[in-house]
C-alpha cells in the first residue's frame, strides 16, 4: 500500500481487512482490462499455513481464450461489502432450481448440518459430466447416509464443500462413474428431459450451496473437462438470472492449459500477490505488464518501499517467472531436457543472475537459493545428473523429474524453495501438477514495468540461445567466493558484461546501460568524496542472512533470521602510484574503517580498487555473536603510506548522526533521501601520523574486512 507503510498487515502478516479490500478492488479493475467484462470471479482458498487458523484467500478471475464470455452479467455477481439477507431457505431455492436446470432430480440434494446441530448449514448435490450414446449429459446419484438426503459437515470454518465428510461414504468402486472430458470446442449440453440417474454411491464429487453473510455461495466441485465447466457455469448464472438473485462463487478453480486462462490474487506477508495469466509472445507480455502496474497504481498499491534508514528496496514479494508451453508435452523444458541444463548450469557459472535481480534475503536459507548454496555435495551430485540427461535417448517427462528434483532443493530439502523450481514440472506423485512449467524464483518486484520486462527479455534471450546452441560448460566451485565477491555491485557488475558479450555474440544486442536501475535500486550508493584527487565510493553490498536456531517461547517455536550485519562496498579510484598488477592489492593508497585496513583490489583499470567492509549495524534479541556490539558509525580514511597521514575521510551512519532514532517509514521518496543523504558525511578523518597495521587477508574471503573479527 502506498498509504500505510506501518500497519503489521504491509509489512510482516499476510492478512488484513484493507488488503482484503484493495485485492477486490484490484480483481475487478483486471477483469475488466484482461477478460473484457467476461471473466468469471472466483472467490476461492490459497495455501495453509503454520499459525495461521485457515487457508489464505484467493481471488480469481477466468476467461475464455476464444473470446466468448465466460460469465456474462456483472450485475449478477453478490458484492463483497453487501448484505444481501438471503437465507438458507434460498439457497435451497437456488440448488433446486440449478438442479433443474442441469436436468438432474433434486430428490438427491442433501441437506448439510454442523455436527450435533439442528440447523441446515447448506446444501449438496453430487454432479458430473458423463458420456451416454455418444451424448454428453449432468447426472447425479443418491449418497447412501445414515439419514436420508441428511449429512453431517466436518467440523470447521471452511466453505461446506470443503468439510463434506466423503471418506466415511462406503464408494462402489466397481460403479464409479468416469468423468467425460469433453474439448472447450465440443457443442453445449443440453440437459435431459428425463434426468439421468447414475449408482448409489458412485459419484465422489458434489456442488453446493449456503449462505454466509447474507449472500448466497456456490460451490464448485473439481472439474477436468473444461466443456463440462463451461457447462456448469452457464447453468449456475442462468439459474441466478431467473431468481433475480446474486451470487459468489467458490470452490476448486477451472482446468488448467484446456482454453481457459486467468488470474489469482492472494496475501502474502507485507504484500499483495498477483499470480498473472501467461503470455504467448512478447507483445502479449508487455501489455500484460504495463496493465498489471497500472491499475495497481490507480488500486493505491506500490512495487517498492522503504527501510527506516531510507534505503529503497523491493516490496518483499517476488517477481517470479514462470516459463512453459501451451500444453504440458509442449513445454520446451520437456520436449529438449538439454534446455533445463543449459539454464542451470548457465546461471551457476553467472552469479549475477542469482543476485542482482533477488530481494534482500539471499543465501541457502532464503527463498531463492542457488544449487551450489544448498549442499556442499550438490554439483557433485548435478554432474552425474547431467551425465544421465546426455546418457539417456528420448527421456520420458517423468526421469526428468526424478533426476533434478532432489537437487533443486534448499538445505531442508524444499523443491519449492530454490532458484529453479520445478514443482511443476512433471512431479510424478501429483499428476494435477505436470504442467511442464519451470520457475526461476530469483527474482524481486522491480519498482518500474520496464525493469520487471527487460528481466524477462533477458530470460527469453538465454531461452533462444540455448534452444539454438544448448550450453554445455561445466559447473564452476565458487567456494566462499560466492558470498565474498559476488556480494559486491562491482562484480556483479562484471559478471554482466560478460552475459552481454556472450548475448551480443549470438545476435542478442543488450546493452550494459539498460540493467543500471538494477545496480542503482539493488545498491545505492551512499556517499563520495574526492581528496587531492584521489577518489572513495561508498555503495551498499549485499549480506547473507542467516538463519539461527530454533527457540520456544509460549508454547510455540520459531526460527529467527540475523540481519543485523551489512557490507559497505569501497572503490577507491585515482590511487595512481599503486601496482598496476591486476592481482595486487592497493599499495601506496590504503583505505582504512575504523583504523584497520580494508583490502582493496585492483579492478584492472589504472588506479581503481575494490574492497568490502562487513559489519554489525544493529542488535537484535536474536543474532549470531551477542557479545560482539554494533560498529556504528563507519570511520573510513584515505591513507597516504609515503606520509603516513590521511588525506581525508569520511562517516557513514546506520542511525542519524544527530543522535535520534527513525520510529517511523518514511513516507515519500524525499523522505527516503533526506535520511541516506543524513547517513553519510564527508568528514571525520583521523589526524596526524598513522601507523597502519599490516593488512592480514583472510583466505576465504580476501576482499572483505569483517569487524566482529579481533584484529
Amino acid at each position: 500500500s502506498i498509504d500505510d507503510f506501518e500497519s503489521s498487515q504491509w509489512r510482516v502478516t499476510a492478512l488484513g481487512e484493507e488488503k482484503r479490500k484493495i485485492a477486490w478492488q484490484l480483481l475487478n479493475r483486471l477483469e475488466a482490462k484482461f477478460a473484457h467484462k467476461g471473466g468469471l470471479l472466483h472467490y476461492g482458498l490459497g495455501k495453509s499455513y503454520p499459525g495461521e487458523a485457515l487457508p489464505r484467500w484467493t481471488l480469481g478471475c477466468y476467461w475464455r481464450t476464444d473470446g466468448i464470455p465466460l460469465w456474462h452479467n456483472r450485475e449478477l455477481y453478490a458484492q463483497e461489502d453487501k448484505n444481501n439477507n438471503y437465507t438458507s431457505k434460498n439457497a435451497q431455492i437456488f440448488i433446486e432450481s440449478l438442479a433443474k436446470n442441469l436436468g438432474v432430480k433434486s430428490d438427491f440434494i442433501i441437506s448439510a448440518y454442523e455436527l450435533n446441530s439442528n440447523i441446515i448449514s447448506g446444501y449438496t448435490l453430487p454432479i458430473l459430466s458423463v458420456k451416454k450414446a455418444e451424448n454428453i449429459h449432468w447426472s447425479s446419484c443418491q449418497w447412501r447416509l445414515s439419514t436420508p438426503n441428511k449429512i453431517e459437515l466436518l467440523t470447521g470454518n471452511l466453505p461446506i464443500g470443503f468439510r463434506l465428510p466423503l471418506s466415511s461414504l462406503d464408494w462402489q468402486n466397481d460403479q464409479l462413474e468416469p468423468e467425460a472430458i469433453i474439448p472447450l470446442t465440443h457443442s453445449p449440453i443440453i440437459p435431459n428431459f428425463e434426468p439421468l440417474e447414475s449408482p448409489i454411491n458412485s459419484i465422489r464429487v458434489a456442488l453446493s450451496v449456503e449462505v454466509r453473510q447474507g449472500k448466497i455461495h456456490v460451490f464448485l466441485p473439481p472439474i477436468s473437462s473444461p466443456r463440462s465447466f463451461v457447462d456448469l457455469i452457464t447453468a449456475i448464472e442462468n439459474t441466478t438470472a431467473q431468481l433475480q438473485y446474486s451470487v459468489l462463487i467458490e470452490g476448486y478453480t477451472p482446468p488448467v492449459n484446456t482454453g481457459i486462462i486467468g488470474f489469482q490474487i492472494t496475501p502474502d506477508p507485507g504484500v499483495i500477490e498477483v499470480n498473472i495469466h501467461p503470455a504467448s509472445n512478447w507483445q502479449e507480455l508487455v501489455e500484460i505488464t504495463n496493465i498489471l502496474y497500472e491499475e495497481a497504481r490507480l488500486s493505491r498499491l506500490g512495487t517498492e518501499k522503504y527501510l527506516l534508514d531510507g534505503r529503497r528496496i523491493p516490496t518483499g514479494g517476488g517477481a517470479h517467472v514462470t516459463i512453459g508451453g501451451k500444453t504440458v508435452y509442449d513445454s520446451p523444458l520437456l520436449r529438449r531436457p538439454d534446455l533445463l541444463r543449459s539454464l542451470i548450469t548457465y546461471w551457476q557459472n553467472h552469479p549475477c543472475l542469482s543476485f542482482l535481480f533477488c530481494d534482500l534475503f539471499v543465501g541457502p536459507t532464503s527463498q531463492a537459493p542457488r544449487v551450489d548454496e544448498a549442499r556442499h555435495e550438490s554439483l557433485y551430485e548435478l554432474e552425474i545428473a547431467f551425465q544421465q540427461l546426455e546418457y539417456q535417448a528420448n527421456i520420458a517427462p517423468k526421469l526428468v523429474d526424478r533426476l533434478l528434483r532432489n537437487l533443486l532443493v534448499d538445505i531442508t530439502g524444499n523443491t519449492h524453495r530454490s532458484a529453479f523450481c520445478v514443482d511443476k514440472l512433471y512431479p510424478i506423485e501429483n499428476p494435477k501438477n505436470q504442467l511442464g512449467l519451470l520457475e526461476f524464483r530469483a527474482f524481486a518486484m522491480p519498482p518500474h514495468p520496464q525493469m520487471n520486462l527487460l528481466q524477462m527479455l533477458l530470460i527469453r534471450a538465454l531461452v533462444a540461445w540455448f534452444w539454438e546452441k544448448p550450453y554445455t560448460h561445466s559447473l564452476i566451485r565458487w567456494g566462499t567466493t560466492l558470498h565474498d565477491r559476488f556480494m559486491l555491485p562491482h562484480y556483479l557488475g562484471e559478471d554482466l558484461k560478460t552475459i552481454i558479450e556472450d548475448l551480443k555474440t549470438v545476435g542478442y544486442e543488450f546493452e550494459f546501460d539498460w540493467f543500471a536501475p538494477f545496480i542503482e535500486f539493488r545498491f545505492p550508493r551512499y556517499g563520495e568524496i574526492t581528496k587531492e584527487g584521489v577518489e572513495l565510493e561508498l555503495r551498499h553490498g549485499i549480506e547473507p542472512w542467516h538463519v539461527l536456531g530454533e527457540e520456544s517461547s509460549s508454547g510455540s517455536t520459531a526460527r529467527y533470521v540475523d540481519s543485523s550485519m551489512e557490507r559497505v562496498q569501497i572503490i577507491l579510484r585515482n590511487a595512481l602510484g599503486n601496482s598496476a598488477n591486476i592481482d595486487s592489492y592497493s599499495a601506496r593508497y590504503i583505505v582504512t574503517c575504523q583504523g584497520r585496513p580494508i583490502p582493496l583490489k585492483s579492478t584492472g583499470n589504472p588506479g581503481e580498487y575494490v574492497g568490502a567492509v562487513r559489519f554489525r549495524a544493529r542488535r537484535y534479541t536474536s543474532l549470531l555473536h551477542p557479545a560482539i556490539d554494533p560498529h556504528d558509525p563507519l570511520i573510513f580514511d584515505i591513507v597516504d603510506t609515503e606520509s603516513n597521514r590521511s588525506i581525508g575521510g569520511c562517516t557513514y551512519f546506520v542511525s542519524p548522526p544527530n543522535g535520534k532514532i527513525y520510529q517511523q517509514f518514511p513516507i515519500n521518496h524525499r523522505e527516503a533521501e533526506s535520511r541516506m543523504l543524513e547517513r553519510f558525511v564527508a568528514m571525520g578523518h583521523t589526524s596526524g601520523l598513522i601507523k597502519v597495521a599490516h593488512l592480514k587477508l583472510n583466505p576465504e574471503y580476501p576482499l572483505t574486512l569483517d569487524l566482529r573479527q579481533i584484529p
